[in-house]
């Protein structure tokens, strides 16, 4: 049984897509448009044939307008809206449900996954892997967000025997 209800869902196409980008969103409502179009600039090299997937975790600002706004425009663009927040990896669940895509993007909304990175990941996955992961380099965090991170990873190593 799924943890999550989705209310409101736009543009279902039924054909099958090359890639799918699922995107869990919450207070985007700014950089929603920006997102859509480095997307779109970056993922038709691959193929036409995609769709991406903005999943609003019943986001308190505009940012279920500006999904409206952009699927309205391209129906490559599916909005889902879900009941109540529910948290990220809830609604990563619930775009994963959705998504018919052979290849499968999840990706942050906030930009710091870049959409420019989609066709480097694509190109290695022709290879013949199966799954293929990105890691950033360097973060945008702050020092405290750093250390924080650092020590909850070495605990959880610690707990888990790694």
């Amino acid at each position: 049984m799924r943890d999550y209800k989705i209310v409101v869902c736009l543009n279902i196409v039924s054909e099958r897509s090359e890639i799918s980008i699922v995107i869990p969103v919450y207070r985007a409502e700014r950089i929603i448009d920006e997102l859509c179009k480095r997307l779109k600039q970056h993922v038709s090299q691959i193929s036409e044939h995609y769709e991406i997937i903005l999943v609003d975790d019943f986001s308190p600002d505009n940012s279920w307008n500006k999904i409206l706004e952009n699927s309205n425009n391209d129906n490559r663009i599916k909005g889902y809206k879900l009941s109540r927040n529910f948290g990220q990896h809830h609604a990563i669940t619930a775009g994963l449900d959705q998504s018919n895509g052979k290849w499968i993007v999840v990706m942050d909304c906030d930009l710091q996954d870049r959409p420019e990175e989609i066709v480097r990941l694509h190109k290695k996955a022709q290879e013949g892997f199966d799954i293929v992961l990105a890691a950033r380099k360097r973060r945008k965090d702050g020092f405290f967000k750093r250390i924080t991170s650092k020590l909850f990873y070495l605990f959880l190593s610690t707990l888990a025997g790694l």
